[in-house]
């Protein structure tokens, strides 16, 4: 059984791998094993597999063995020797996979593993180079091929990219000032699971302050990098954002306005903060929700009183015709509506 393998692998549990795989000899050989062994770093598990005609360089989900050993840990003894191992026995770097498709070596950057890019990264590699800071590298790049700065590696990420989403020491915020100076597109867009990402989302990923200014004082969409700064924890980047004439109400996420989108996830702690700047509690998303129904929704005391307080409306309907109070969900935030709401609201 597939789920019983999966679980002695997750076990950590060797003798109940052997077992697996005895009781169901096709299960090693799909991907989903492999690449869990792969993100456990569990080398005689792995050489098991591949023993019962497993594929080191088979893909997941859109992840690969190597891909996943890299994001799933910091590099240990155990996992250096495991990630070595692969290396030795046919895991190929080169190919991509995670998300956004990545190679090896630049996945590692984006974890900010050191320890990784130095089995992985090859002489030459540009790319590498730019999310490394390694500027010599990049200017070689740049003078040896004029459009390197618009180019797209394997796995479809530019340069600019790669140096925006890594976490590497050095100073990315010059190699990105390079790029875009050789013509750069600070716009260009990489499918990245079911949305589609740019340079701002990646530096807000990787909290890089100094590149994502430069990249809204270079043109970069304010209003939309709320988005990314905000799912990614940072007050600080968001401020940058609304400095650079980013609009609250403008910003989306997942289609929703994005307050409506924070608060659906649980995330009250940037929807405080965005509320305090500004942002509308009344805005509707494609369901007709407003943030006051979507903290109904999710049972949150603290949150409903703030939109209330902000001017929340709770006598807006959804297209269900339901009032927020419909979509409470504790008798709590009932109470806290009660006395809010007027009579002739109470009526409606």
């Amino acid at each position: 059984m597939a789920n019983d393998l999966i679980e002695a692998l997750r076990a950590g549990d060797l003798a109940r791998v052997r077992l697996a795989i005895r009781s169901d000899p096709q299960a090693a050989p799909r991907p989903r094993a492999i690449c869990e062994a792969g993100g456990l770093a569990f080398q005689p598990a792995i050489e098991l597999l591949v023993k019962h005609g497993a594929d080191l360089n088979a893909a997941w989900r859109g992840y690969r063995p190597l891909h996943n050993l890299i994001q799933s840990g910091k590099p240990s003894p155990e996992r250096l020797r495991c990630l070595e191992w692969m290396l030795e026995h046919g895991a190929d770097p080169e190919q991509t996979g995670a998300w956004p498709p990545a190679r090896a070596v630049i996945l590692a950057a984006f974890a900010g593993q050191p320890d990784y890019v130095k089995r992985l990264r090859k002489p030459g590699d540009a790319f590498a180079a730019a999310a490394l800071a390694d500027q010599k590298l990049v200017q070689a790049a740049l003078r040896k091929r004029p459009d390197f700065a618009r180019a797209r590696d394997s796995g479809s990420l530019t340069a600019l990219q790669c140096a925006a989403g890594s976490r590497m020491p050095g100073p990315l915020h010059e190699i990105a000032r390079l790029l875009i100076d050789a013509g750069a597109d600070i716009h260009a867009k990489t499918r990245s699971w079911s949305q589609d990402i740019d340079a701002v989302y990646l530096a807000a990923s990787a909290k890089n302050a100094a590149l994502f200014g430069l990249l809204l004082d270079r043109g970069a969409d304010a209003t939309q990098a709320l988005t990314p700064a905000l799912w990614n924890g940072s007050e600080e980047l968001a401020g940058m954002a609304l400095a650079h004439g980013a609009v609250p109400d403008g910003a989306l996420a997942g289609g929703q306005p994005l307050l409506n989108n924070l608060i659906r996830w649980g995330q009250f702690r940037p929807a405080l903060w965005l509320l305090r700047q500004g942002a509308s509690p009344n805005l509707a998303d494609q369901r007709g929700w407003t943030a006051v129904h979507q903290a109904a929704s999710r049972g949150n005391e603290r949150m409903l009183r703030a939109l209330l307080e902000a001017g929340g409306d709770l006598t807006r309907r959804d297209h269900e015709g339901c009032l927020p109070r419909d979509r409470a969900t504790r008798h709590s935030l009932l109470a806290i509506m009660a006395t809010t709401e007027s009579p002739a609201q109470l009526c409606n």
